[in-house]
């Protein structure tokens, strides 16, 4: 019998235990990291539903202003052809509508374009989260993947033990 027999028995089922204990410790961390890395996609997906708010303010201020605007230049055309003597009637009146038409038209583009905007960030928000949770489940998998290696180094160990165990001292086994 090996004089050293008792100590390689013991590292061998040693060596299993903190190979366990290892991947346990790794598992709680990719699990952890899963985690953080969901909450870090949530965080900017709120970021993006906040652009949204800044995307109707923005629309909003635009849309003032322009009807603003709109109201000056037919008061002022109006202005200008009463001014100047012409009836509101006939050409006038065909050119005030025309510019109410025009008006009409940039409005409906602006809301358009305000709608896409905050279609595009809602899309955006969505993909944030699913990265998210696509993130949490990497890690969740990568926690299970390393649970098993715990439970494989413990049976690793084990075995290498008895193994080791009945070289040496096979009256034990029997």
């Amino acid at each position: 019998m090996a004089p050293l027999a008792p100590f390689a028995i013991a590292a061998t089922a040693a060596a299993g235990v903190v190979g366990a204990i290892g991947a346990s410790q790794a598992a709680k961390a990719a699990k952890a990291t899963g985690i953080a890395n969901q909450q870090g996609y949530e965080r900017a997906a709120k970021v993006i539903d906040q652009q949204q708010q800044v995307v109707d303010a923005q629309y909003n201020n635009e849309l003032f202003k322009f009807n603003r605007s709109l109201k000056q230049n037919q008061s002022n055309t109006e202005a200008l052809y009463l001014k100047s003597g012409v009836d509101l009637s006939g050409t006038a009146e065909i050119v005030l509508a025309d510019n109410a038409r025009l008006a009409q038209y940039e409005m409906n583009v602006m809301d358009y374009n305000n709608k896409l905007a905050k279609k595009k960030l809602d899309d955006d928000a969505v993909q944030m989260r699913y990265r998210g949770e696509i993130s949490a489940a990497e890690g969740a998998n990568l926690a299970s993947s390393y649970k098993y290696k715990a439970v494989g180094s413990l049976l690793s160990g084990a075995s290498g033990a008895a193994q080791l165990t009945g070289t040496y001292y096979p009256s034990l086994i029997t």
